[in-house]
């Protein structure tokens, strides 16, 4: 996406905007059209700060590559995302490597430094031994975008330096803060999990309303489950007992959406205090709470319920 004439000819008159993406992980792709309406709008942002991924679509953003980051989800079936997400490997420090997701950026938006990028950007990720907040502000950007979505349990925590990085979300959800850092005089933030913990609920594999979810044929950890099963078949009389439990359905909740959901509820305790503090000068809440943490074939909906929740938000707004 390219800066409209408007936006560049008043960005030197009007106050600094900064971009605050949140954390939410498939549910972030409702950043997209979020920021497909704000640019129809002439609302460009001079800074841009995301968490999780927030920091995924914001550096994409940021590089110039976001129609072919919005091109790539569209396309997503859960064969896609099994050959994206799963790594048959033994558990470490997290169920996934992160490897193959790394490329997929890579392979997006190339090598590139954040010091080259011409909208400046920030990814936000956790100390895991400290639980200190590190602002991502140098460096490769699928290096800090792989910190940032670094979700504990799920993926292995990245190593920059001494540090091991995990999920900005841990401290951090919605990144008012280093907008402002940045210089932003005005902000614009998306919330991803405002209501979910409140309203959101499951049916149990009797069909039954409940707090457990069932891992359906049509949940994403369901099919990639699935593809598991089918392509690991060989391997069946290897596997030890442990493994093939946990690729038997079940209508408790499957590991994905237990780390999911519990950093999901985290995230939405600590967005909602620090949004008391951190107040954005325009804050959009997608309703995006149905979906699930690996989801992403609802995509095109999630960018629909974007472009929804950010025109709503900007009736009567201006800079």
């Amino acid at each position: 996406m390219k800066k409209t004439v408007a936006a560049s000819e008043t960005s030197s008159i009007r106050p600094k905007l900064g971009l605050a993406l949140g954390a939410g992980a498939a549910r972030g792709m409702a950043h997209l059209g979020v920021i497909q309406k704000l640019e129809e709008a002439g609302l460009e942002p001079d800074v841009v700060a995301g968490t999780s991924i927030g920091a995924l679509v914001g550096g994409m953003y940021a590089a110039g590559k976001l129609d072919r980051l919005t091109e790539t989800v569209l396309e997503l079936d859960w064969m896609h995302i099994a050959r994206y997400f799963v790594e048959i490997t033994f558990p470490r420090s997290g169920l996934i490597e992160g490897n193959k997701l790394a490329s997929l950026v890579s392979e997006m938006v190339g090598e590139v430094e954040l010091t080259d990028l011409s909208l400046p950007f920030r990814a936000v990720a956790t100390n895991l031994m400290t639980g200190e907040e590190v602002v991502i502000d140098d460096g490769g950007l699928v290096e800090a975008i792989r910190a940032s979505i670094a979700v504990p349990g799920i993926f292995t925590p990245a190593r920059r330096g001494e540090d091991l990085l995990v999920d900005g979300g841990l401290v951090n959800p919605v990144p008012v803060s280093v907008c402002r850092a940045l210089g932003a005089e005005r902000v614009i933030a998306v919330d991803l999990n405002y209501g979910r913990v409140r309203d959101r609920r499951y049916r149990n594999s009797e069909g039954m309303e409940g707090s457990a979810p069932a891992l359906s044929q049509n949940s994403g950890v369901g099919q990639i489950l699935d593809w598991l099963q089918r392509n690991t078949r060989q391997f069946d009389l290897a596997l030890p007992h442990p493994m093939k439990a946990w690729m038997e359905r079940h209508s408790l909740p499957n590991v994905f959406d237990v780390l999911g959901n519990s950093l999901g509820i985290i995230e939405s305790q600590i967005a909602s205090t620090r949004l008391q503090v951190d107040r954005p000068d325009l804050l959009i809440r997608p309703n995006v709470g149905d979906i699930r943490f690996m989801d992403f074939v609802h995509a095109g909906e999630m960018i629909e319920e974007g472009r929804r929740a950010a025109g709503e938000a900007l009736a009567g707004w201006s800079l």
